[in-house]
């Protein structure tokens, strides 16, 4: 942490004992502190204290990344283009090209904070974003001016002070997690959080610290008993303890409607070793120590974040019966995500020296060039940023293993209009995992996705703005509609019909269009369709109820809801299902009561599979400490089908119950 309220040359001091990483350049960032000071004196800052202890505390934090020597330099002088006297050319003669150029680069931002037009704001907020794609230690420089402003901004109106970290939280937040500069992410989130709930933070943070000695207890017994087992496994590692920030601990108790006895994985203990195998290693003596918390896993080294972030996740039931998060990685995975992009060079021999995966790791970059060239106004431009960049994501795979991150709730069309524009013109339809959807399927992380694609480039549907999630997407399919003129436009089209999905609303066709598969006495050409309550699926004993303007939906005959549909028994109709050669797909959900043993969820998964059923979702969750109910959602065919498959589940030894909702 930077000092507060120092003097300019003890916070000099503090930069240099902080930059022994780079060798012996005391001497070109005195240089540096001494050319600032001389032309920011005299200026003082809204605290009333000296100027230059501003810029001096964004290197410090710069420093603490370990960024380069250019960085630093330019960190010290980037306000003195704009606020000072000094030239491009004096600038450039003491310190070089590629000093001015980064300060140049932060010159042409330094207004996007505090403008009260909203059109303005937008604009420096795009030209920020773009700075990034053509050096991104710019933006480095912007987020640490913008944690040292944070720092500070007591000093400031309330109503100010409010507008900044709303600022903060849309837009530099979600930055320094896209760059995985967690530490700075941290304390964006919590400084936002402070002035932006006030009444909540303090509260909150007046029960985390009365919970903090009993949970560094807990922590403290964990370690000590996983140092002595993996010390026993002949494994080298480093056993730490951290308290989660207080603004994540307030997003989980929001997320799961829970108080803070609730919430239990308060604090993480983390364990570095040197190879991802040690990893797995660690990962299955923890498991043999503690039972893990189903559905707690998470493998982010097999399957990184869109940001780069690997670790292994794990929460086990700990001493005492307490949950705890245990977080496993390399020492070079730690390092990526304390010090973010900015762990991917070094600055050796007066070059930057890139890591291999540098690129890849800025990746998402290109894709803003790529909207900076078709999207023009900067709303819609700033929209799809904070849209497609940086909300929620899940990750999902290319047919050749590729990761491809999407925002939650994105379909195929959104998949393949992150390919290539011509991609999602000439798309005709989509497989997950080897299974025909809907193209308004919503992705899950994990899932592989292929794109069916015509010979030609026929252009989107109109119905795709109804579902598709991704701003870009949205973008991209107005855009081909605009260029077209009025003789030019294709005709709005259905889905097209190579693509027989098992429709997800699954509505039935009306009668005297199609194959209708279910008869209503009496009734004709009304459209159909199944209950949400009850899911009827082909061969279950049904009955049809008449909706008000909806048409007539199908139930089973011991549906629970049916009792009290009853009442308006004129409207209870009888049904029945027709023999047809359409084989459709039927979405049902199936609980499972089962002994939590390793490699159950997988078993269950297995025989689901080879009975060649199509598994939608799955989730567990605990019900004590001996047993777990794991819920699945599945596509069947038939009635046959789903008792088949759940007297297969049956016999699975560690399985008590099977119930069908």
């Amino acid at each position: 942490m930077v000092t507060i309220n120092a003097n300019p040359d003890d916070l000099f001091q503090e930069l240099v004992e902080k930059t022994k990483y780079l060798g012996d350049v005391k001497g070109k960032l005195l240089e540096a502190y001494q050319t600032a000071s001389k032309y920011h004196a005299g200026q003082k800052r809204e605290s009333g204290e000296d100027y230059i202890t501003h810029p001096l505390s964004v290197a410090n934090i710069l420093a603490e990344l370990e960024t380069d020597l250019p960085t630093l330099q330019a960190a010290i002088l980037h306000d003195t283009l704009e606020d000072t006297p000094l030239k491009e050319e004096e600038l450039k003669e003491k310190f070089g090209l590629e000093v001015l150029s980064i300060v140049q680069g932060v010159t042409k931002l330094s207004k996007v904070q505090f403008r009260s037009s909203k059109e303005q704001q937008l604009e420096n907020t795009r030209k920020m974003l773009l700075a990034m794609a053509s050096d991104i230690r710019v933006v480095l420089i912007k987020l640490a001016d913008r944690l040292h402003n944070m720092r500070s901004v007591e000093v400031f109106r309330k109503d100010k002070q409010k507008r900044i970290a709303t600022d903060t939280m849309e837009i530099f937040v979600p930055l320094a997690s896209r760059l995985g500069i967690y530490r700075i992410k941290w304390e964006l989130e919590d400084l936002s959080f402070r002035y932006l709930e006030p009444e909540v933070y303090y509260d909150l943070s007046k029960q985390v610290a009365l919970k903090r000695s009993e949970r560094e207890k807990l922590v403290q017994q964990v370690m000590e008993e996983l140092s002595e087992y993996l010390k026993n496994n002949d494994i080298k590692c480093e056993i730490s303890g951290r308290a989660k920030n207080l603004y994540s601990i307030y997003k989980k108790m929001e997320a799961e409607k829970k108080g803070l006895d609730e919430v239990f994985d308060l604090h993480a203990v983390r364990v570095l070793v040197d190879d991802i195998s040690t990893c797995y290693k660690v990962l299955g003596i923890v498991h043999s120590i503690w039972k893990p918390l189903p559905g707690r896993i998470k493998d982010y080294i097999a399957v990184p974040k869109s940001n780069g972030y690997q670790s292994l996740h794990t929460t086990v039931i700990g001493p005492w019966g307490n949950p705890v998060e245990i977080q496993i990685r390399t020492h070079q995975m730690h390092d990526d995500a304390e010090y973010g992009i900015a762990a991917h060079w070094r600055y050796k021999e007066g070059k930057i020296q890139f890591s291999p995966d540098y690129n890849q790791k800025l990746s998402w970059l290109r894709q803003l060039l790529e909207w900076q060239r078709e999207i023009k106004p900067s709303d819609e431009f700033v929209e799809m940023v904070k849209t497609d960049l940086f909300s929620d994501e899940v990750l999902v795979f290319t047919p050749k293993g590729d990761i491809i991150n999407l925002p939650v709730g994105a379909t195929p069309v959104d998949f393949a209009y992150r390919i290539h524009t011509n991609v999602g013109h000439s798309c005709i339809g989509a497989k997950v995992n080897g299974q025909i959807v809907q193209l308004s399927y919503k992705l899950q992380t994990g899932d592989r996705v292929q794109i069916l694609t015509s010979k030609h480039i026929n252009g989107p549907s109109r119905d795709w703005l109804k579902f598709v999630v991704a701003h870009s997407t949205k973008e991209r399919i107005r855009s081909w509609f605009r260029k077209q003129t009025e003789e030019e436009q294709p005709k709005q089209k259905d889905e097209p019909e190579p693509v027989k999905a098992p429709p997800k609303p699954r509505k039935l066709p009306k009668f005297g269009k199609g194959s209708p598969m279910i008869s209503v006495k009496g009734i004709d050409n009304v459209p159909l369709m199944l209950a949400r309550c009850c899911n009827p699926i082909y061969g279950d004993p049904i009955v049809g109820y008449i909706t008000r303007g909806r048409g007539i939906s199908i139930h089973r005959v011991n549906c629970q809801n049916l009792a009290q549909l009853k009442k308006d028994s004129e409207r209870i109709l009888e049904a029945e299902w027709i023999k047809s050669d359409l084989i459709r797909a039927y979405v049902v959900n199936i609980s499972t009561t089962v002994e939590n043993k390793p490699g159950v969820l997988a078993k269950l998964s297995s025989v689901i599979s080879e009975e060649g059923v199509n598994i939608q979702m799955a989730k567990a969750t605990p019900v004590d400490t001996q047993r777990s109910r794991v819920m699945f959602a599945i596509e069947v065919t038939s009635i046959k089908e789903l008792q088949d498959l759940i007297s297969r589940l049956e016999r699975v030894p560690e399985v008590k119950k099977v119930v069908r909702h």
